[in-house]
């Protein structure tokens, strides 16, 4: 059994807080026996929960956003011979009394945000027309209908919606295959969005990347399986897989772009 401070050397440090969650809940299931349901997790948080629980081989993990392709999903966490299907989802839709105007993702998690709440007990927010979807933890869903009047300027109209309505957008997705010196951040950011690698470094200081979700302006940040990295004005990419060295002793990795 790994120390938990050699555990800690498997992750950033960043993510430290994240993983010492995630032992606590595995804690709970293991050894109190309570089954626990997490908040929305992004897939890098995901990734880390099912490393995690799989070190504890009588306990199960399962996932649920929503839809099949949803980004944000909440976790049960399960002790041996519990059963939980119902990860207390609830769907939303979101319409604007003036049909002209187009709800925004940024606007409506703004005010979302507005409202008090926190960004883990929101999922994720689609856009399948002049209205806008969302995913949220079924125990803040009431207080969205009673508040959320607004979104900017726009009057909004708020309604629950079973599952089979949501209308997720069709994901298109490029697989590249690329040869990489290291797995620095600006390195694999040249690579995923065909840019120089000084103009990935000079994008990174500016303060227009994210990886997994938080801002960086690193560009020597390590990255690794799993890891999504956003460019503003250029997307984003996930890292899928480490292939190999080369002969040349570049590593070879595999990178998912979301066009």
């Amino acid at each position: 059994m790994l120390r938990k401070e050699d555990l800690f050397r498997h992750f950033r440090p960043d993510e430290r807080m994240f993983v010492e969650r995630v032992l606590d809940w595995v804690g709970q299931a293991e050894e109190r026996y309570r089954p626990t349901l997490t908040p929305f997790l992004n897939p890098r948080e995901q990734t880390i929960s099912k490393m995690l629980v799989r070190r504890a081989p009588d306990l199960e993990i399962t996932f649920d956003g929503g839809y099949s392709d949803a980004e944000r999903k909440r976790a049960w966490i399960l002790p041996p011979f519990i059963k939980e299907e119902d990860h207390r989802l609830t769907c939303l839709e979101l319409e604007p009394a003036d049909t002209s105007s187009k709800l925004k993702h940024p606007d409506v998690l703004g005010s979302l945000l507005g409202l008090g709440l926190k960004r883990e007990v929101i999922g994720d927010i689609l856009s399948p027309g002049p209205g806008c979807q969302i995913v949220v933890a079924s125990e803040i869903a009431a207080f969205i209908r009673s508040q959320l009047n607004r979104v900017g300027r726009v009057s909004v109209h708020v309604k629950e919606i079973p599952k089979s309505h949501l209308r997720p957008p069709e994901q298109t997705t490029q697989s590249i295959t690329a040869s990489v010196a290291s797995l620095r951040l600006d390195a694999v950011a040249s690579e995923a969005f065909r840019l120089s690698r000084r103009k990935a470094a000079t994008l990174i200081k500016s303060g227009k990347c994210r990886v997994n979700w938080k801002p960086t302006e690193n560009p020597a940040e390590p990255v690794g399986e799993g890891d999504m990295i956003s460019l503003r004005g250029h997307g984003r990419a996930r890292v899928d897989e480490t292939l190999g060295e080369t002969r040349k002793n570049r590593l070879l990795i595999r990178l998912i772009r979301y066009l």
